[in-house]
């Protein structure tokens, strides 16, 4: 397991074999909804200085592709108080760091309000489901697709998380 400014991270391969050693009780050891980081092209910070200082890079241009397969790296969201923020973005201080060029230093927040989530933008661009995100959008749906630059991440409930780790499938590159 990976920890990640308090929010803890699984590689989805990690969580299909929990899956199966746990079965029924599996929402039961990860009771949270989850925020997918899907795998896709990456330009990774080479360093903690770079994550915190590096302009935002456009995405789409030529860069180095993240392994080919269907093993995605998977933040189980930790349940603020209501109204309390989870920061993400590629900055270290977030709460959930996006440790990609592409994506803004601030990038966006996940607000917890009467049991459901919400995103409001911070910086650059982001969409929900296809459509750019002006301010605040929610309460967002399990599914939700969100992209920031070159990331693309989906937003799970616990339940459909039971789903996707059953089904997961490792393919060779």
């Amino acid at each position: 397991m990976l920890l990640v400014m308090g929010v803890p991270a699984y590689m989805l391969s990690i969580l299909h074999r929990q899956q199966l050693l746990l079965k029924d009780a599996f929402v039961t050891r990860y009771p949270l909804d989850w925020l997918i980081w899907e795998p896709g092209p990456w330009r990774p910070a080479r360093s903690q200085l770079e994550s915190n200082l590096e302009a935002t890079q456009l995405p789409g241009s030529d860069q180095p592709a993240r392994p080919t397969g269907e093993d995605a790296i998977c933040f189980q969201l930790k349940l603020p108080k209501d109204g309390d923020l989870l920061r993400v973005g590629r900055a270290t201080t977030n709460d959930l760091v996006i440790n990609d060029l592409t994506a803004s230093r601030e990038q966006f927040s996940l607000r917890w309000h009467e049991g459901a989530w919400a995103l409001a933008a911070a910086h650059g661009v982001v969409t929900v489901d296809g459509q750019p995100v002006d301010g605040q959008v929610g309460p967002l749906r399990s599914g939700a697709a969100i992209a920031l630059g070159d990331v693309r991440a989906t937003l799970l409930s616990a339940n459909d998380m039971v789903l996707r780790a059953a089904a997961f499938t490792s393919r060779p590159a």
